[in-house]
């Protein structure tokens, strides 16, 4: 073989080797998940929050998940089907949850000050919150810890179970409301007609009378202290129906540690709103919650038994362009609620279950 054609080989091996080593990198590459929307190093600086909005992030200091990247990733896939369903495919393996919430929230051009939310994994003790001593409307989620009290006092042998009420002149919301109940109950209710009606379907009417039990709803405000009090300006529920996250969590922590005594009260919210608020993405799973709305307002507090349990209290302003003024549900509102439901909840289940 000449030289010069030993050249031309030698020269055609370089470049099939370059042919071969390109193509590795460009498959390698493809083969490597694609996050869209979202990049691995998602931060907010300081300054960057100060800018796009008022809210807070608190997250706790330490870090207890011990899953493996592998781990996270082996969910992400499991769970990809749906995630893109729904449309909802996030960075769940590297983001912390505050982050998460966060770039959904950006997605949807929803300001980070419309959101409060604490959350608190049961197993680990781990707990994520943003804007959790905000003042937000509570709407119908006071009428848990007003069964709780009400609970209480039936311990105590203050209250009977089996006394029927009445319930005629009973403060009242909505005067159609209140007269349907005093007709439908012949003008008395029982303390189970009252929890049933109160928390299995929200009503105003059964809640008010609960709250006469307790001397009126003026003397219950003091009351909800019982269960935890909150950091911020607003301590528990106010006169107002303002509350906080960093309250309402404390109040489901208190509820789950003692859920044989207020058994009663989490079926009512087990059963509550099937396919709606927190279950309407989130699926074949015991969700107890008390969804509240009024106005701008729209919130869960729900115990969420993933494989691993956890507590989320979740609150929001404005959602679908409501405002204070606002009489009717936003069905962008709660479609975008129930989407918040299931970031959270994927995050769990790729982060701690």
């Amino acid at each position: 073989m000449s030289r010069k054609t030993m050249i031309l080989c030698l020269i055609g091996c370089f470049m099939m080797c370059g042919v071969l080593v390109s193509s590795a990198v460009y498959f390698g590459q493809a083969r490597k998940p694609h996050y869209t929307r979202v990049a691995t190093s998602y931060t907010v600086s300081a300054s960057q929050e100060k800018t796009r909005s008022s809210s807070k992030e608190s997250i706790s200091s330490t870090r207890v998940s011990s899953k493996s990247m592998e781990e996270k990733q082996k969910v992400m896939e499991a769970d990809l089907p749906v995630m893109g369903t729904y449309g909802l495919y996030y960075d769940y393996a590297h983001l912390n949850l505050v982050q998460v919430v966060q770039a959904y929230l950006d997605e949807m051009g929803i300001d980070h000050s419309q959101v409060a939310f604490s959350y608190k994994d049961l197993t680990s003790g781990q707990t994520y919150a943003m804007n959790e001593t905000q003042p937000m409307t509570a709407g119908s989620t006071y009428k848990l810890p007003l069964n709780m009290l009400v609970v209480d006092e039936v311990e105590k042998g203050n209250l009977s179970m089996t006394e029927r009420f009445d319930i005629t002149h009973t403060r009242y919301e909505y005067i159609g409301e209140h007269n349907n109940y005093v007709a439908a109950f012949n003008g008395t209710m029982s303390i189970p007609e009252m929890q049933k009606y109160s928390l299995l379907y929200s009503e105003n009417t059964p809640a008010y009378a609960l709250a006469e039990r307790l001397g009126g709803l003026d003397k219950v405000y003091a009351m909800y202290q019982r269960y935890g009090k909150g950091k911020g300006e607003v301590e528990t529920i106010n006169q107002q129906n303002q509350t906080t996250t960093d309250y309402y969590i404390q109040v489901l922590d208190y509820l789950w540690k003692h859920q044989e005594k207020y058994k009663d009260l989490l079926y009512y919210i087990g059963e509550s709103f099937p396919n709606e608020y927190y279950k309407r993405y989130v699926r074949d799973i015991p969700i107890y919650q008390k969804p509240g709305y009024v106005a701008e307002a729209l919130n869960i507090d729900a115990v969420v038994c993933e494989t691993k349990p956890y507590l989320i209290a979740l609150y929001t302003a404005g959602l679908g362009g409501t405002t204070s003024e606002s009489n009717e549900i936003s069905g962008v509102g709660i479609t975008q609620v129930g989407q918040l439901a299931y970031v959270i909840n994927e995050w769990h289940r790729v982060n701690m279950n």
